[in-house]
């Protein structure tokens, strides 16, 4: 199972304007601040954000923003037709794992899954719907939108609140996410690991599951200190695999990867 984020969005392109890209949270949350007109606020969300306390920021920002500005701010970032897959995505695609779960609220990923050959393989499906058990049991590529989408920003999961609101109307969901963490491994592709929703899950399955068999992370090459990395394999079982220097080896290693993958597939129907 891959677990998308938003480093995967980041990758994504727009071929009118090589200099137009997604925004990075710190570069999103900055302009989400400038919704706010009372300065005082202002300056306690900016020092929020400069603490990485994002999820009490965007509160911030939500309770005291103009709704109608809030909403065209998160259309204008999340729901852009400009951007289009990169290298990154195709490279994901071409994996084939057949549960696919994202944090994103964009559409990147899932158009083009979605618009491309074998599209109807493909089904996109948030963590409200009721019909999330029969799909797993099914034969279907599931893309798994687990914090909602930009499709619809009512049950978008963004802000401290909306998570809580998440947890208490659709627990179910949860249990299912447990299940899957407890019987798939989970490549993390993307993903800063400071979602408190996964981290909580993975230490519930850590607790649950044996040691022996983790979930990986990947991670360009020094980007993380030796704590962190240890208290990923103590606590929640995540052991990280390192590519780099640079961004682009990225791209190299997960071709690398699927070359085993194609190899292994061979194997297995010979």
């Amino acid at each position: 199972m891959l677990f998308l984020g938003a480093g995967v969005s980041a990758s994504a392109v727009d071929p009118g304007n090589s200099a137009n890209r997604p925004k990075t949270w710190a570069e999103f949350l900055k302009e989400a601040a400038d919704l706010i007109n009372v300065p005082k606020r202002r300056k306690i969300i900016e020092k929020l954000i400069k603490e990485k306390k994002f999820l009490l920021a965007l509160q911030g920002i939500r309770d005291e923003a103009n709704s109608a500005d809030y909403r065209d701010l998160l259309n204008r970032n999340f729901n852009n037709p400009a951007f289009r897959e990169s290298e990154l995505h195709k490279c994901i695609l071409e994996l084939d794992a057949r549960i696919v779960i994202t944090s994103n609220f964009d559409k990147i990923y899932d158009n083009y899954c979605t618009r491309g050959e074998g599209s109807g393989a493909f089904k996109v499906i948030s963590y409200h719907s009721g019909d999330l058990v029969d799909e797993i049991r099914s034969d279907t590529r599931l893309i798994i939108k687990a914090h909602g989408s930009i499709d619809n920003i009512s049950t978008m999961m963004f802000t401290r609140a909306e998570y809580h609101r998440a947890k208490e109307e659709y627990s179910r969901f949860y249990e299912i996410l447990k299940a899957i963490f407890l019987t798939h491994t989970a490549v993390f592709i993307g993903c800063s690991m400071e979602d408190p929703d996964v981290l909580l899950m993975l230490e519930d399955v850590k607790i649950t599951a044996s040691a022996e068999r983790p979930h990986y992370v990947l991670i360009r090459q020094r980007s993380q200190d030796i704590y962190s990395v240890s208290d990923w394999k103590k606590t929640y079982n995540i052991s990280p695999l390192e590519y780099g220097p640079s961004h682009a080896d990225l791209v190299n290693d997960l071709k690398a990867l699927q070359e085993l993958v194609d190899q292994e597939r061979l194997t297995t129907v010979t």
